[in-house]
């Protein structure tokens, strides 16, 4: 999101993590909801990719279900219809079809008056405020995440709709739809994924230098040496390194214009900070990085889409908890986690990849997370997830390879102290 407001560099965010999504599977005609609950999946589905496109700006009178700028209250559940808006009849112009079974948001608070979090779920309708979170504040700050949400149907020739709930004090809320997964038809032939091992892109410490107001780093993101040369979209983790202003980041493909409205990546002084993005491919095979800051900036891939992909999507319709170092004293220093998936929380034993709400909360000192397969045989990549500061609470979305028998991940904990870290499911990838 492009922010508006100033970002405060704060202590300790209250910590509760992404719980109950819900799912639907439908037909265009004659959309229908599966069961919820826990080990619930959509059915597999293929990723169309749509670039950044606006579903709600609490801030604007117009892109907002609404119909005028308000923050969300404290403990509201509000509704997000997944539609551009316009201010006369029909007001929503559906931007995910009425069969798709997820999508993937970057959903983003600020202007935010006190600590807090936000959960992104399918269904406000649940009983019971979530117990759980996706994205946790301080308040006067901007923060984003990207999440992959099962999605709750409306009825034929409507768009779905998520629901975001705010844990305390108000806040503005905007989300950006990235791309949606579907059945395949010939008039959407949607592209499989297939992960690939996390590797550094770009990085302005080593070369190209710091940027600025206006700076723009290119990465090659189709390349046969990491079997991407095909790639319609791309997974891609960035992070903002030591920026000493306010800023956000855009990325988009080389031949495409910059998006008139949206960001990927939020950032204030002090605090470095990453978030991991869906990106179209152009047929150039290169994608920009437009800042608006002062900040060095760290691109790695962690996955594609395209013709030669093998895996389809199937996201939880209640998200489960898979790890959870407390009430121990979590993460030792420079230590790796390694926890099983496949055959948990209706993750199938054939499952390839997941993807993952991962937080660092009550963390002793600097430091960052990766986020690897867990195989046992190969060096742990040289890569990061998620970055966090002494004493803040930081949740990142995460795609992961599974390795091993069962298939597992492992989590690299780099600081000098202890650190809580938790891993909550929100889908997975089986070939198909």
């Amino acid at each position: 999101m492009r922010a508006r407001s100033a970002m405060a560099v704060a202590a300790l965010t209250a910590l509760v993590l992404t719980l109950p999504v819900s799912t639907a599977s439908a037909t265009p005609a004659t959309p229908r909801a599966l069961p919820v609950g826990p080990g619930q999946a959509t059915a597999p589905g293929a990723f169309v990719p749509i670039g950044l496109t606006r579903a709600l700006d609490t801030r604007s009178d117009q892109e907002n279900p609404a119909g005028a700028a308000r923050k969300l209250q404290p403990g509201e559940s509000f509704d997000v219809p997944l539609s551009a808006w316009q201010n006369h009849p029909p007001r929503e112009l559906p931007v995910v079809p009425a069969d798709a079974t997820a999508v993937v948001v970057n959903v983003t608070a600020t202007n935010t008056t006190a600590a807090g979090y936000l959960t992104v779920r399918r269904d406000g309708a649940m009983p019971g405020a979530p117990v759980t979170s996706t994205l946790n504040f301080e308040a006067g700050e901007t923060v984003s995440n990207m999440i992959t949400v099962a999605v709750d149907p409306r009825g034929a020739n409507s768009s779905p709709q998520i629901n975001v709930y705010n844990n305390a004090g108000t806040t503005d809320v905007v989300v950006d739809v990235l791309g949606y997964y579907a059945p395949s038809t010939p008039q959407r032939p949607g592209h499989r994924y297939d992960p690939v091992r996390p590797t550094r892109l770009a990085d302005t410490r080593v070369e190209g230098g710091r940027l600025g107001r206006g700076g723009v780093v290119t990465a090659n993101v189709a390349r046969r040496d990491l079997g991407t040369a095909d790639a319609t979209a791309v997974v891609l983790n960035v992070t903002a390194v030591d920026p000493s202003t306010e800023g956000f980041v855009v990325a988009h493909p080389s031949s495409w214009p910059l998006p008139v409205e949206g960001s990927h990546l939020n950032y204030g002084p002090g605090r470095t900070v990453a978030n991991q993005v869906v990106v179209p491919v152009g047929p150039e095979g290169t994608i920009e990085f437009f800042n608006t800051g002062s900040t060095d900036l760290v691109v790695d891939i962690v996955g594609y889409y395209g013709p030669s992909g093998h895996n389809l999507y199937s996201a939880v319709t209640e998200q489960a908890r898979l790890l959870d170092t407390r009430p121990g004293a979590g993460a030792w220093a420079f230590s790796t986690l390694e926890f099983p998936v496949a055959g948990r929380s209706g993750v199938p034993d054939n499952a390839t990849a997941v993807t993952l709400n991962v937080t660092a909360t009550e963390p002793q000192a600097d430091g960052h997370l990766a986020v690897f397969a867990a195989d046992g045989t190969a060096a742990r990549p040289s890569t990061s997830n998620l970055n966090f500061d002494a004493g803040r609470t930081v949740a990142n979305g995460v795609a992961a390879q599974l390795g091993g028998n069962p298939g597992s991940v492992a989590v690299y904990h780099h600081a000098a102290g202890f650190t809580q870290v938790i891993a909550d499911l929100t889908g997975w990838f089986v070939k198909g």
